[in-house]
Protein backbone atom coordinates (compact mmCIF):
# COMPACT_ATOMS: atom_id res chain seq x y z
CA UNK A 1 0.00 0.00 0.00
CA UNK A 2 2.84 2.36 0.86
CA UNK A 3 4.46 1.94 -2.58
CA UNK A 4 1.20 2.62 -4.39
CA UNK A 5 0.79 5.93 -2.49
CA UNK A 6 4.32 6.97 -3.46
CA UNK A 7 3.71 6.01 -7.09
CA UNK A 8 0.42 7.90 -7.22
CA UNK A 9 2.06 10.98 -5.67
CA UNK A 10 4.91 10.85 -8.21
CA UNK A 11 2.50 10.55 -11.16
CA UNK A 12 0.34 13.45 -9.94
CA UNK A 13 3.44 15.58 -9.29
CA UNK A 14 4.81 14.95 -12.79
CA UNK A 15 1.46 15.76 -14.41
CA UNK A 16 1.27 19.07 -12.52
CA UNK A 17 4.88 20.01 -13.30
CA UNK A 18 4.64 19.26 -17.02
CA UNK A 19 1.35 21.12 -17.42
CA UNK A 20 2.56 24.29 -15.70
CA UNK A 21 3.35 27.16 -18.07
CA UNK A 22 6.95 27.55 -16.88
CA UNK A 23 7.65 23.89 -17.66
CA UNK A 24 6.21 23.83 -21.17
CA UNK A 25 8.26 21.12 -22.78
CA UNK A 26 9.28 19.07 -25.70
CA UNK A 27 10.14 15.45 -25.16
CA UNK A 28 11.51 12.78 -27.40
CA UNK A 29 14.29 10.33 -28.07
CA UNK A 30 17.77 10.59 -29.53
CA UNK A 31 20.38 8.10 -30.69
CA UNK A 32 24.10 8.76 -30.53
CA UNK A 33 27.39 7.40 -31.72
CA UNK A 34 30.16 8.20 -29.28
CA UNK A 35 33.80 7.78 -30.34
CA UNK A 36 36.37 8.73 -27.72
CA UNK A 37 40.10 9.24 -27.50
CA UNK A 38 41.52 7.91 -24.21
CA UNK A 39 44.53 9.87 -22.93
CA UNK A 40 46.57 8.49 -20.00
CA UNK A 41 50.23 8.33 -18.98
CA UNK A 42 51.09 5.31 -21.16
CA UNK A 43 49.23 5.99 -24.40
CA UNK A 44 46.78 8.04 -26.40
CA UNK A 45 44.48 5.81 -28.38
CA UNK A 46 40.97 5.52 -29.78
CA UNK A 47 39.69 3.24 -27.03
CA UNK A 48 36.06 4.16 -26.79
CA UNK A 49 33.18 3.67 -29.19
CA UNK A 50 29.73 3.37 -27.68
CA UNK A 51 26.16 3.90 -28.77
CA UNK A 52 23.47 5.64 -26.76
CA UNK A 53 19.71 5.82 -26.75
CA UNK A 54 18.40 8.63 -24.61
CA UNK A 55 15.03 10.02 -23.62
CA UNK A 56 15.20 13.81 -23.79
CA UNK A 57 13.22 16.76 -22.52
CA UNK A 58 13.62 20.42 -23.49
CA UNK A 59 12.06 23.29 -21.59
CA UNK A 60 10.71 26.10 -23.72
CA UNK A 61 10.61 28.97 -21.20
CA UNK A 62 14.21 28.51 -20.14
CA UNK A 63 16.83 27.31 -22.65
CA UNK A 64 17.62 23.97 -21.02
CA UNK A 65 17.54 20.37 -22.22
CA UNK A 66 18.26 17.16 -20.33
CA UNK A 67 18.24 13.47 -20.98
CA UNK A 68 18.73 10.09 -19.40
CA UNK A 69 19.23 6.76 -21.12
CA UNK A 70 21.33 3.71 -21.83
CA UNK A 71 24.84 3.40 -23.22
CA UNK A 72 26.59 0.28 -24.54
CA UNK A 73 29.70 -0.45 -26.58
CA UNK A 74 33.45 -0.96 -26.53
CA UNK A 75 35.45 0.90 -23.94
CA UNK A 76 39.14 0.07 -23.42
CA UNK A 77 38.76 -3.30 -25.27
CA UNK A 78 35.83 -4.45 -23.08
CA UNK A 79 32.13 -4.45 -23.87
CA UNK A 80 30.47 -2.13 -21.37
CA UNK A 81 26.89 -1.08 -20.72
CA UNK A 82 25.15 1.17 -18.26
CA UNK A 83 23.44 4.49 -17.71
CA UNK A 84 24.02 7.89 -19.26
CA UNK A 85 22.71 11.38 -18.53
CA UNK A 86 23.25 14.96 -19.70
CA UNK A 87 22.08 18.50 -19.07
CA UNK A 88 22.53 21.34 -21.59
CA UNK A 89 22.12 25.10 -21.61
CA UNK A 90 21.36 26.71 -24.98
CA UNK A 91 23.49 29.87 -25.16
CA UNK A 92 22.68 30.50 -28.85
CA UNK A 93 19.40 29.70 -30.59
CA UNK A 94 19.11 31.40 -33.99
CA UNK A 95 16.43 31.09 -36.61
CA UNK A 96 18.13 30.60 -39.99
CA UNK A 97 15.10 30.32 -42.25
CA UNK A 98 11.44 29.80 -41.35
CA UNK A 99 11.49 26.63 -39.21
CA UNK A 100 15.18 25.82 -39.63
CA UNK A 101 17.33 26.81 -36.61
CA UNK A 102 20.95 26.74 -35.43
CA UNK A 103 21.77 26.33 -31.75
CA UNK A 104 24.86 26.00 -29.59
CA UNK A 105 25.73 25.88 -25.92
CA UNK A 106 27.36 24.01 -23.09
CA UNK A 107 26.49 21.51 -20.40
CA UNK A 108 27.64 18.35 -18.64
CA UNK A 109 27.30 14.63 -19.10
CA UNK A 110 28.07 11.51 -17.09
CA UNK A 111 28.08 7.75 -17.66
CA UNK A 112 28.12 4.87 -15.19
CA UNK A 113 29.22 1.74 -17.03
CA UNK A 114 30.00 -1.86 -16.11
CA UNK A 115 31.21 -5.05 -17.77
CA UNK A 116 29.81 -7.57 -15.28
CA UNK A 117 27.97 -5.65 -12.50
CA UNK A 118 31.08 -6.03 -10.31
CA UNK A 119 33.41 -3.49 -11.90
CA UNK A 120 31.86 -0.06 -12.35
CA UNK A 121 33.41 2.90 -14.09
CA UNK A 122 32.39 6.53 -14.30
CA UNK A 123 32.98 9.07 -17.03
CA UNK A 124 32.07 12.72 -16.47
CA UNK A 125 32.84 15.86 -18.38
CA UNK A 126 31.88 19.24 -19.71
CA UNK A 127 29.89 19.27 -22.93
CA UNK A 128 30.05 21.81 -25.75
CA UNK A 129 27.62 21.39 -28.62
CA UNK A 130 26.36 22.87 -31.86
CA UNK A 131 23.43 21.64 -33.89
CA UNK A 132 20.54 22.32 -36.22
CA UNK A 133 16.87 21.57 -35.87
CA UNK A 134 13.88 21.67 -38.12
CA UNK A 135 10.38 22.26 -36.71
CA UNK A 136 7.36 21.18 -38.70
CA UNK A 137 3.67 20.36 -38.34
CA UNK A 138 2.96 23.78 -36.79
CA UNK A 139 6.02 23.54 -34.53
CA UNK A 140 4.77 20.29 -33.01
CA UNK A 141 7.59 18.01 -34.18
CA UNK A 142 11.32 18.77 -34.10
CA UNK A 143 14.03 16.84 -35.91
CA UNK A 144 17.58 17.68 -34.88
CA UNK A 145 21.24 16.74 -35.27
CA UNK A 146 24.09 18.00 -33.12
CA UNK A 147 27.80 17.49 -32.70
CA UNK A 148 29.29 17.50 -29.21
CA UNK A 149 32.82 17.91 -27.90
CA UNK A 150 33.17 16.40 -24.43
CA UNK A 151 36.50 16.60 -22.59
CA UNK A 152 36.08 14.33 -19.59
CA UNK A 153 37.63 12.14 -16.96
CA UNK A 154 37.36 8.34 -16.67
CA UNK A 155 37.63 6.59 -13.31
CA UNK A 156 37.24 2.91 -12.42
CA UNK A 157 35.19 2.96 -9.22
CA UNK A 158 36.02 -0.67 -8.35
CA UNK A 159 39.82 -0.48 -8.75
CA UNK A 160 41.54 1.80 -6.25
CA UNK A 161 44.89 1.48 -8.07
CA UNK A 162 43.54 2.88 -11.36
CA UNK A 163 44.53 6.54 -11.38
CA UNK A 164 42.01 7.55 -14.00
CA UNK A 165 42.48 9.03 -17.44
CA UNK A 166 41.31 11.89 -19.55
CA UNK A 167 39.04 11.21 -22.49
CA UNK A 168 38.00 13.36 -25.42
CA UNK A 169 34.63 12.19 -26.73
CA UNK A 170 32.97 13.43 -29.91
CA UNK A 171 29.37 12.17 -29.75
CA UNK A 172 27.05 12.84 -32.69
CA UNK A 173 23.34 12.95 -31.78
CA UNK A 174 20.23 12.70 -33.94
CA UNK A 175 16.75 12.82 -32.51
CA UNK A 176 13.11 13.76 -32.59
CA UNK A 177 11.09 15.75 -30.06
CA UNK A 178 7.38 16.47 -29.77
CA UNK A 179 6.42 19.88 -28.38
CA UNK A 180 3.49 20.23 -25.98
Amino acid sequence: MQNSKKSLFLIVFLIIVFHAKIFATASGVQISGNPGLLINEERTKLENFTGRITGTIRLSRIPVAAGFGLEAGKEDSDFTYGFYGFADYYAIDLQLKNTWNFYSGFGADASFLTTDFKNWGMTAGARFFAGMNWLFWDNFMELYVQQNVVPGYVKNLSDSEFKGAFILSLPFDAGIRFHF
